[in-house]
């Protein structure tokens, strides 16, 4: 049986000359039938701001894309995740090694 248990880490990036301190939680939320019992998990991936005030007042983004497999890995290195790969100027991908930098449009 795998672990629901999730996984935090914390971290900082630069955007506009401030330090931005967040937390990144991921795991494996289940999805339970109506007589409790846990018929799949859906893999989650949450970036939230550290000391941001009241969290019931801050707006929640739910962000999909396709799958199976690394599909969705571009909503967070390449948009909308606090650090993303530097791609080519005319947007392609470049040759390995790649570079994450702080996401100035987080």
């Amino acid at each position: 049986m795998m672990d629901d248990k999730p996984v935090v880490s914390r971290h900082e990036i630069k955007v506009g000359g401030r330090t931005l301190r967040y937390t990144v939680t991921t795991g494996m939320m289940p999805l339970k039938s109506a007589a409790g019992e846990t018929e799949a998990r859906l893999f989650y991936v949450a970036y939230t701001a550290d000391n941001a005030g009241n969290k019931t007042q801050r707006p929640l983004m739910f962000s999909f894309n396709g799958g199976p497999g690394s599909s969705s890995v571009w909503l967070h290195l390449g948009a909308l995740g606090p650090r993303r790969v530097v791609m080519l100027d005319d947007g392609r991908m470049p040759a390995p090694p790649f570079r994450l930098v702080d996401n100035e449009h987080t």
